[in-house]
């Protein structure tokens, strides 16, 4: 695990931990990235965009083994310097394009975040910006992962709104991991939705459907 040092962050993959000057690309020299070539050709891209409740969704990875382990990593390791990982890629573009955006992040549990000192989404978003929204909550501090397929189906009535007042008339980025059944997204939707956004759009890091 690597343990998050400003010092070396750029020295070493924060993934595999390889010096970063043993893996140059070209990428790496128009624009350092804090992860080497290796690491990153282990991404299954297929950044895809759809509809989504009528509202834009992007969907940046394919949710393989490799993504599956290193979001292990990140959220039940505690490795909290991996937070700059998920985005690096895209994130350029990300800030520029939702620099006026307040960023709404999935709820999570908060026995968990407890334990691991830090929300995993929430960190993730601040690599694009602090204009971050975290009124959504669980109402019982269930673990997604423990789910079924049919119990991640009734989640609507077991996540939260809190200072919805904040979200009035304000351009939303609605921020998740991964989606499986859509659930969680769909309730996180219909809760910013309430708040009579300007507009909203979708950022979900990866799925195994597409």
């Amino acid at each position: 695990m690597h343990l998050y040092n400003s010092k070396t962050q750029f020295n070493e993959c924060l993934i595999c931990l390889t010096p970063l000057h043993k893996s140059i690309s070209l990428s790496h020299l128009i624009k350092p990235f804090p992860i080497c070539l290796s690491c990153i050709q282990k991404f299954d891209i297929i950044d895809h965009s759809i509809s989504f409740h009528h509202y834009p969704l992007r969907i940046l990875y394919k949710y393989n083994d490799f993504f599956q382990s290193l979001l292990y990593q990140y959220k039940g390791l505690y490795d909290l310097a991996l937070k700059d990982v998920f985005l690096c890629l895209y994130l350029d573009e990300l800030k520029k394009k939702y620099k006026d955006y307040i960023i709404v992040t999935a709820p999570s549990s908060s026995t968990s975040n407890k334990l691991r000192g830090f929300a995993p989404i929430e960190k993730i978003a601040s690599t694009i910006h602090n204009h971050i929204f975290t009124g959504l909550y669980k109402i019982d501090d269930y673990k997604q992962s423990n789910l079924s397929y049919n119990q991640r189906k009734k989640v609507k009535k077991r996540i939260g709104i809190k200072n919805k007042e904040l979200l009035k008339g304000k351009k939303v980025l609605i921020l998740d991991d991964v989606i499986t059944s859509s659930s969680t997204l769909e309730t996180c939707l219909f809760l910013v939705e309430t708040c009579s956004p300007k507009c909203i759009e979708l950022l979900v890091l990866s799925s195994s459907y597409w």
